[in-house]
C-alpha cells in the first residue's frame, strides 16, 4: 500500500459539516406492515434499526443536497462563491416521482443553486463509499496545492426502493430485503487546507475489490409497478466487506506505526447492528486481542437506518450533538460499500464537535488562489483503446466483434488500449469510468467496480496491486473531468497508471428528437510521462451560463419498461459553442500560452453547422479545429468524442512531438472545458 501520512498543516481539515433530514418519520413496524407479503422477520432486532427519516413527499435527491450544503456552509466563514471544488456523490438522481435525472450532472445543478459560480464541479459515483470517494479526490487536490477548498455533498432519496420491495419481497430469504433498511438523508462536508494546529485528516485510503461485484446490484426493477429495486446477498456481502475492510485498515494502520487502540471513536458505514458487532470481533480477532470496544463505536442505526453515502458525515454530526465525540478526539472512519469498495480515513477532531454543538461559526478564512501555470510533471496518453459495432473511421480502428452491451464495450476498448499500451490490468491501479449511459441502467455499484471484477483488475489483500474504481458523470465533459481527476491524483502520487474508460448505450426513447449517442466505448491509459515533456500541461473549466431545466436527459418507467427520455442536443450544443473559444483564451492565458502555439484544437460533438460557423469565426484556431471521424448515422459520440479525436490527431500526422494540442469538451449542462496536452 502506498501510505501518505500528512504532516500537521499539509493534509485537510473538515471546517464544517451540514446535514439535512426529512420531517417524516417511520419506523420499521409501519415498514414491515406495509409489505404485501406477511413477513415473521425480526428486522429491528436484527438491524438495530427502529425508524428512519422519509423523503419523496416534497422533497427528493437533489433537494437533501441542497439543504444540507447550505446548512454546512452556515457554520464557516468560506463562503460558497470561495469554494474551488464541488463534488456531488450521491447514488440517488431521483428529483420528482417520476424520474431520475441522467442530465446535466447533479453537481451541475447544485452549483447553479448554491451559487458556486468558481466551483470545478462534477458527480462521482461509488456506491456507498461515494462520500468518501469525494473526500479522497478532494484531499489529494488539497495536499497537492491545486486547490484550497472543496464542498463534498450528497442527497440520498433512497426510500423509495424500500416502497418497490414492499410490493415484490416473497419471503425473508428475499433478496430485496435490504431495501426495507434504508432512510434518506441530506449531507455535506466542507473541506479545506489544514493550519498549523492538529485537526485533520492523517490519511484517506480506498481499495475496490471488484470480483464481489454482484453482491449488491441496484437498479430500476422489470415488473409493471416500475421503481427501483436492489438486490443483495447481504451475508455474502456482509462476510467480504468486512474481511476486505479490516484487513485495509490493519495494513493502514501497520504502515502507520499505528494500532487501533491509538483510536478514541469508531465510525463504521451504517448497515446494521449486526453487521458492525461482526466487525468489531473480526478486528479484535486479526488484531489479536481487545483493541476495539464496542462502546467506543458510533452506532446511529436505531434512528437515522442505512443512509447510504451519507452515514458517516450524519454519524459524526449525530455523535457531536450528543456528546459520544468531543474535541481532540482521534476518529477512525471504516468505509465498506457494493462493488466491493472499502477504505480507512484517520482524522484528529478539532474544534468541529463544538461548532456542532453551539451552532457557532468556523473563523478559517478561504485560503488564497494559487497562480495557474503549466504542470512541470505532464501525464501522458500513453494509448488509447477504441470499440464500437461500427468503429470510428480513422488510423487503426479498433477490431471489435461488435458489442452491444455496456461491459462487452468496456472490455473491448480496455483490452485493445492495454494491448496497446503493453500493460496487464494488473498494472492499473486506478479506474474511472465516464460514461453517463449503461446496459440495464444500473445505479449500483459503481460501473468502474464491476468493470474492474469483469476484467480483471483487482484490489484485494490477495492481489499483487492496489486498485481504487470509480464513475465520475458530467454528461459529455465527464471525460475531461476524468482525465484531470486521474492526472491529479497521478501527480499527487495516489495513482501509478489510470484507465479512463468512457461507454455509452442509450436505451432511448422511440422517436426522440436530434441526433442519438452513439453504442461506443473509449479507454485512455495515463501516465506521468518520464522524459517530463509531453502529455496534458493543464485544465480549465466553468459554467458559461444557467442550464435549462427543460434540456437534459431522464430515466423515465412505463409499465415494467424503462428508458431515456432526451431533448435534442443539438440545441444546447449551438449554445456552448459560441463560449469555446472564450475558455479556450482563458486556459491559454492561464498558462501563458499564444494561440498560434496551438497546432490543432479537438472539440467535442457539434453539429455540423455549428462546426463550420465555428471554423470560420473563431480567429486564429478556427482552422486548426479537428474534424472528428463521424460515427454510425450521425450520432453523437459523447463521452468518446474527445479520445477518438485526441487519437486521430495523434496518429494522422496533423502534429509532431512537442506540438501543442487544445482538447475541448462540453456539456448539456452549459459547461466548457479545455486541456493543453503537449504531443
Amino acid at each position: 500500500m502506498n501510505i501518505q501520512v500528512a504532516p500537521a498543516g499539509t493534509g485537510s481539515v473538515i471546517d464544517s459539516i451540514g446535514v439535512a433530514l426529512p420531517d417524516r418519520v417511520m419506523t420499521t413496524r409501519e415498514v414491515l406492515d406495509g409489505c404485501r407479503s406477511r413477513l415473521a422477520l425480526p428486522l429491528e432486532q436484527t438491524t438495530g434499526i427502529a425508524s428512519r427519516r422519509v423523503a419523496g413527499d416534497v422533497e427528493y435527491a437533489l433537494d437533501l443536497a441542497t439543504r444540507a450544503a447550505q446548512d454546512c456552509v452556515s457554520r464557516s466563514s468560506i463562503g460558497l462563491a470561495d469554494v474551488d471544488l464541488l463534488i456531488s456523490a450521491s447514488i440517488s438522481r431521483v428529483d420528482s416521482p417520476e424520474r431520475s435525472t441522467y442530465e446535466p450532472s447533479a453537481a451541475t445543478q447544485l452549483r447553479h443553486r448554491l451559487g458556486c459560480d468558481r466551483a470545478w464541479a462534477f458527480d462521482v459515483t461509488n456506491a456507498c463509499a461515494g462520500q468518501f470517494t469525494g473526500i479522497y479526490v478532494a484531499d489529494a487536490l488539497i495536499r497537492a496545492g491545486e486547490i484550497g477548498s472543496a464542498l463534498i455533498v450528497s442527497g440520498e432519496y433512497i426510500s423509495h426502493l424500500m416502497r418497490t420491495a414492499q410490493l415484490e419481497i416473497v419471503d425473508e430469504l428475499d433478496a430485496r430485503i435490504a431495501c426495507l433498511t434504508l432512510g434518506d438523508a441530506g449531507a455535506a462536508v466542507l473541506l479545506t487546507r489544514a493550519d498549523d494546529g492538529p485537526g485533520g485528516f492523517e490519511y484517506i485510503g480506498l481499495r475496490t475489490v471488484g470480483r464481489y461485484h454482484n453482491l449488491c446490484v441496484a437498479g430500476p426493477t422489470d415488473q409493471p409497478h416500475g421503481g427501483v429495486i436492489m438486490k443483495t446477498d447481504m451475508m455474502g456481502l456482509a462476510a467480504a466487506g468486512i474481511r476486505e475492510m479490516v484487513a485495509h485498515t490493519q495494513q493502514a494502520l501497520g504502515a502507520m506505526g499505528l494500532s487501533p487502540r491509538d483510536f478514541d471513536r469508531f465510525i463504521p458505514h451504517q448497515t446494521s447492528t449486526l453487521a458492525i458487532q461482526a466487525a468489531v470481533r473480526r478486528t479484535n480477532k486479526v488484531f489479536g486481542g481487545v483493541v476495539v470496544d464496542e462502546r467506543d463505536v458510533i452506532n446511529n442505526l436505531s434512528r437515522r437506518g442505512n443512509t447510504a453515502t451519507t452515514t458517516h458525515p450524519v454519524a459524526l454530526r449525530d455523535a457531536s450533538l450528543d456528546g459520544r465525540i468531543r474535541t481532540g478526539d482521534r476518529v477512525l472512519f471504516e468505509v465498506a460499500a457494493s462493488g466491493v469498495n472499502v477504505g480507512t480515513a484517520a482524522y484528529r477532531l478539532d474544534g468541529l464537535p463544538d461548532r456542532l454543538a453551539r451552532g457557532t461559526r468556523s473563523l478559517r478564512a478561504a485560503p488564497p488562489r494559487r497562480r495557474p501555470a503549466p504542470w512541470p510533471d505532464p501525464v501522458r496518453a500513453v494509448a488509447i483503446g477504441l470499440a464500437g459495432p461500427e468503429p470510428a473511421a480513422g488510423p487503426e480502428p479498433a477490431a471489435a466483434a461488435e458489442p452491444v452491451t455496456t461491459f462487452q464495450l468496456i472490455r473491448a476498448a480496455t483490452d485493445d488500449c492495454l494491448r496497446r499500451a503493453g500493460v496487464r490490468a494488473s498494472g492499473v491501479d486506478l479506474l474511472i469510468h465516464v460514461g453517463v449511459y449503461r446496459t440495464g441502467m444500473i445505479a449500483e455499484p459503481a460501473i468502474a467496480a464491476i468493470a474492474a471484477g469483469e476484467l480483471g483488475f483487482d484490489g484485494s489483500t490477495a492481489a499483487a496491486g492496489e486498485l481504487l474504481a470509480f464513475d465520475v458523470t458530467n454528461g459529455a465533459l465527464g471525460t475531461l473531468d476524468g482525465w484531470r481527476i486521474a492526472a491529479e491524483l497521478i501527480r499527487a502520487g495516489k495513482a501509478d497508471t489510470a484507465v479512463v474508460v468512457a461507454s455509452e448505450v442509450e436505451q432511448r426513447e422511440p422517436g426522440a428528437a436530434g441526433p442519438a449517442v452513439a453504442r461506443y466505448a473509449s479507454a485512455v491509459l495515463l501516465r506521468l510521462d518520464p522524459d517530463r515533456v509531453s502529455g496534458f500541461l493543464g485544465f480549465h473549466s466553468r459554467s458559461v451560463a444557467t442550464p435549462d431545466s427543460d434540456r437534459g436527459a431522464w430515466v423515465m418507467q412505463d409499465g415494467g419498461h424503462s428508458f431515456i427520455r432526451a431533448t435534442d442536443r443539438s440545441e444546447p450544443a449551438a449554445a456552448y459553442a459560441e463560449h469555446l473559444p472564450v475558455v479556450v483564451a482563458e486556459l491559454l492565458e492561464r498558462l501563458r500560452v499564444r494561440p498560434d502555439a496551438i497546432r490543432a484544437v479537438v472539440p467535442p460533438w457539434l453539429p455540423p453547422s455549428v462546426e463550420r460557423r465555428l471554423r470560420d469565426t473563431w480567429p486564429v484556431l478556427g482552422p486548426r479545429l479537428v474534424t472528428l471521424p463521424s460515427a454510425s448515422n450521425g450520432t453523437d459520440l459523447f463521452t468518446s468524442a474527445l479520445p477518438v479525436g485526441l487519437r486521430a490527431v495523434s496518429a494522422g500526422g496533423e502534429v509532431s512531438p512537442g506540438d501543442l494540442v487544445v482538447v475541448v469538451g462540453a456539456s448539456t449542462g452549459m459547461e466548457v472545458g479545455a486541456a493543453l496536452y503537449r504531443i
